[in-house]
């Protein structure tokens, strides 16, 4: 799977898991960039990384806050 094609899934889990904008989508380097408050935010990626980890069988890595 491509970084672009990882990055559509991705963009597709977010806006169904939580209240989320995609602020930026670029094809050709696989970046996506979520928007929303916070909590809806976290929520979208912990989804995104669990899809990406129990699905795709990819190696995840934990989920921070800085």
């Amino acid at each position: 799977m491509t970084p672009p094609e990882s990055a559509v899934i991705a963009s597709d889990i977010a806006i169904k898991a939580g209240d989320v904008y995609l602020g930026f989508v670029d094809r050709f380097s696989g970046t996506l960039i979520i928007t929303g408050r916070l909590s809806e935010v976290e929520t979208a990626i912990q989804e995104i990384v669990s899809y990406f980890k129990n699905e795709l069988e990819f190696a995840v890595c934990r989920i921070t806050r800085r």
